[in-house]
């Protein structure tokens, strides 16, 4: 695992957001005075990993994670695992209550293509494929990817401060399991559990094979032999039941003919004696000769009734229309009527004309006594405004008429009543409209017979119009009583016409009726022949029915004795052909027995049987020789079956966990002891190196003491730093190649205890550094406080702390 880019926003004491670009380093210092938070860089690496950080004690406590005053923090990591490139992003936040709870774990493969300087943001946007997502889903998948649970990784990879010689004094059981995960030794396990599994497989069907082979113990080669002669047995019979079957054939052909031939006679003999004269015959004719004498007399009297019908319609022809004639007649009894009503008229209008003179004259009369009584109202009217006007005058006023002074009164006579003068008028406007409604009602009158005098007057000026050349009425008369005699003798002429049509249409239905009867009778003359028509029926006349049929008997009579004579002969020939082929099918049945051949319901079935026969011993022949094969197949199976079952058996047993896994950790747990005794010595002064007893714990050779054995724990602390400096530097040379090439520790944190080491010690640690980070594709980071061994580091990480939070500040010497 290499780290490239790590982002922190609010993670510890790094409260503004700090994003630490390692994707250029290889071997890195972290410097800065004590709590500036060199270690809180480390912690967020292990954090973004694995979600926790060794330094907070409970892995599962994620609240020292938040800088005190921040409710929320970010950590991403951006790093590569075998060539691919993964991205880790976490965030946590605080709620109400101060519980701090995961908002967000996600865990992305990611496109190489990006530049690994460029933008963190755009490295963690550039996704290839989503991987987990959850914080116990994307530490599992991070342990699969780096092949180191949490615990191995802070003892292999990352170095904690105050943890350092963990795996020093590991217990023995500790540090196998660290290996096999770090060395990826993990995979022998699993092969040597493949191959258990894989001889329990190979038992298995080697079972079952040893039992399919038993299934073909009668597979031999003397079945084979058995099975072929059988096989070519039947094939000859086929070719001598193939002979056998075209003789049966020809013989039952025959047999098959003669009876055909026995048969047609004995049918054409019975068509024969079926051909009778129906008893009904001879009658029928007689009454078709009967009808159609009738038919004959009837047709004779319709001829002379539509004769004397053409005669009577000449005759009425020749008198004419009778429709002017009418006319001529309706005119002259109209003129008649119309005469007589003009002078009633004529009298009426003279005596309404009078009427309304004397109407005329009471209007005037009316009208003028009107008059009168209104100037009499005038007077009055007059007469009583003088007298209103005098009264009170004084002689000397002035006179209101003619304003001269009034000389003298004057002697005014009574004047007469106005109310009655009213009257008087409403009386004479009363009679003047009596007599103007009298007046009106004698001019309608008169009106009235004026107009109808015209009207008559009209008709019969259109009358004498109609009658200017018209016969006169007695010769109008005579002619129509002519017409009328005429029209009833040609009525009677189209009855009798009628009559006779129907006596004749009669006589032709009884004719029909019987040529129904006669066409039946032909038509069962026509079936009757047409039986025997194959045989030679003569044709028929159809000129008289009985002689037809006469002469279709007497044939049929003459054909059937001939046949009778012939029967017999027949006969006995169809039943020795018969006997013939009973005789050809019974010595073929006997001949299908004596081979074994059953099946067969008789001789037609012969041929099926022997070829059912015959496949099922094709069938049997190749099925012996299959089993041959399959049981020489399967006895090479079984061998080979047997020498996997012995193979992976005697594996299984050598890569238990309890054996091979013990013996290739102590062999891998000896090299890294043999290099990292190297190593010791060199800080040592060449005092010290590393060895392991019997139980595999792992001890230290002091030369200074006659080379005795103690245990690590025995050593001080500076000692303590050097031997566990030596087994972490042995183990991160040696994990590639003992792990073969399973895995790869790109990169090492090594959190504090150079301050323990004198200067000669402290020049051989930063030389061995510089040589595993420049000899190997490795990142090597260390915090430390002691600037001799900082400023050996190529690339410095300056912490620094503000009163806002830490900064960082990457150096370069």
């Amino acid at each position: 695992m290499r780290p490239l880019r790590l982002l922190l926003d609010g993670f510890g004491c790094y409260r503004q957001r700090t994003d630490v670009d390692l994707s250029d380093v290889e071997f890195f210092a972290l410097v800065g005075p004590t709590g500036a938070g060199k270690s809180t860089l480390i912690d967020g690496l292990c954090f973004a990993l694995y979600g926790t950080v060794p330094r907070w004690g409970k892995e599962n406590v994620i609240a020292q994670a938040l800088a005190p005053a921040a409710n929320a923090c970010r950590v991403c990591l951006v790093f590569e695992v075998a060539g691919k490139r993964y991205g880790i992003a976490r965030a946590l936040t605080r709620g109400r209550g101060g519980q701090v709870t995961t908002k967000e774990a996600r865990l992305d493969l990611l496109d190489p293509a990006i530049e690994p300087g460029a933008q963190i943001e755009d490295l963690l946007e550039a996704v290839a494929e989503p991987v987990a997502e959850g914080p116990d889903e994307v530490r599992s998948r991070v342990e699969a990817i780096l092949g180191l649970s949490y615990k191995h990784f802070t003892q292999s990879v990352l170095l904690p401060q105050g943890r350092f010689a963990e795996f020093l004094n590991a217990t023995p059981g500790d540090r196998q399991k660290l290996l096999v995960e770090l060395l990826a030794f993990s995979i022998y396990r699993m092969v040597g559990e493949a191959a258990r599994e894989r001889a329990k497989r190979a038992t298995d069907r080697k079972q079952n094979a040893e039992s399919q082979r038993l299934e073909l113990a009668d597979a031999t080669p003397e079945a084979e032999a058995a099975a072929d002669a059988r096989v070519t047995e039947l094939a000859d019979l086929t070719g001598t039941v193939q002979e056998r079957l075209t003789a049966l054939a020809g013989l039952r052909q025959r047999a098959q003919d003669t009876a055909a031939e026995a048969e047609q006679v004995r049918t054409e003999c019975a068509k024969l004696a079926a051909v009778r004269t129906p008893a009904d015959v001879p009658d029928l004719a007689r009454r078709i000769a009967e009808a159609e004498r009738l038919v004959a007399e009837r047709q004779t009297q319709r001829d002379a009734a539509e004769s004397a019908e053409t005669a009577a319609q000449q005759a009425r022809e020749a008198l004419g229309d009778k429709t002017e004639l009418e006319l001529f007649r309706k005119a002259y009894s109209d003129r008649r009527d119309l005469t007589a009503r003009l002078k009633q008229q004529e009298q009426a209008h003279v005596a309404r004309t009078a009427k309304l003179e004397q109407a005329a004259a009471e209007v005037g009369g009316a009208d003028d006594r009107l008059r009168r009584a209104r100037e009499a109202l005038v007077r009055a009217e007059r007469a009583h405004a003088a007298v209103a006007l005098a009264e009170g005058l004084r002689v000397g006023d002035d006179c209101p008429v003619c304003l001269r002074p009034v000389t003298g009164l004057p002697h005014h006579p009574a004047v007469a009543d106005l109310d009655e003068a009213g009257a008087a008028i409403e009386a004479a406007e009363e009679r003047r409209g009596q007599a103007q409604a009298a007046h009106q009602k004698a001019v309608k009158l008169a009106s009235d017979t004026e107009s109808a005098v015209k009207a008559i007057q009209g008709r019969l000026d259109e009358i004498a119009a109609t009658l200017t050349e018209a016969p006169g009425e007695a010769d109008v008369a005579r002619s129509l009583e002519a017409i009328s005699t005429a029209d009833k003798g040609l009525g009677n002429a189209r009855q009798d016409t009628q009559a006779a049509r129907k006596a004749l249409a009669d006589a032709g239905r009884q004719r029909a009726d019987l040529g129904k009867a006669e066409g039946k009778a032909r038509a069962g003359l026509a079936r009757s022949r047409d039986t025997v028509v194959a045989l030679g029926a003569p044709e028929m006349g159809n000129a008289d029915l009985a002689a037809d049929w006469n002469t279709l008997t007497e044939w049929a009579r003459r054909e059937l004795e001939e046949r009778q004579a012939r029967q017999p002969g027949l006969d006995t020939a169809a039943a020795h052909a018969l006997a013939e082929v009973e005789k050809a099918g019974t010595a073929l049945m006997s001949l299908l027995a004596e081979h074994g051949v059953d099946g067969a319901a008789g001789p037609g079935g012969a041929a099926a049987a022997v070829a059912t026969h015959a496949e099922r011993a094709r069938g049997r022949l190749a099925s012996i020789r299959a089993n041959l094969e399959t049981a020489a197949r399967l006895d090479g199976h079984i061998t080979a079956l047997a020498e996997e079952e012995q193979v992976a058996t005697m594996l299984g047993n050598l890569l238990r966990s309890d054996k091979f896994e013990r013996w290739l950790c102590g062999e891998a747990l000896d090299l890294l002891v043999t290099e990292a005794s190297e190593v010791l010595m060199g800080l040592s002064s060449r005092q010290y190196e590393l060895d392991r007893d019997e139980r595999n714990d792992l001890v230290v050779v002091d030369y200074q003491d006659a080379a005795a054995e103690r245990p690590v724990h025995t050593l001080s602390g500076g000692e303590t730093f050097q031997a566990s400096l030596a087994l972490a530097l042995a183990l991160s040379r040696q994990v590639a190649g003992l792990s073969a090439g399973q895995r790869e520790m790109n990169s090492m944190f090594l959190d504090e205890g150079f301050g323990t080491l004198d200067e000669n010690t402290l020049e051989t640690v930063g030389t061995t550094l510089e040589q595993l980070a420049a000899d190997s594709d490795r990142m090597i980071g260390i915090i430390t406080h002691v600037p001799a061994l900082a400023e050996r580091a190529p690339v410095r990480f300056v912490v620094s702390k503000t009163g806002t939070g830490s900064t960082l500040r990457k150096e370069r010497p």
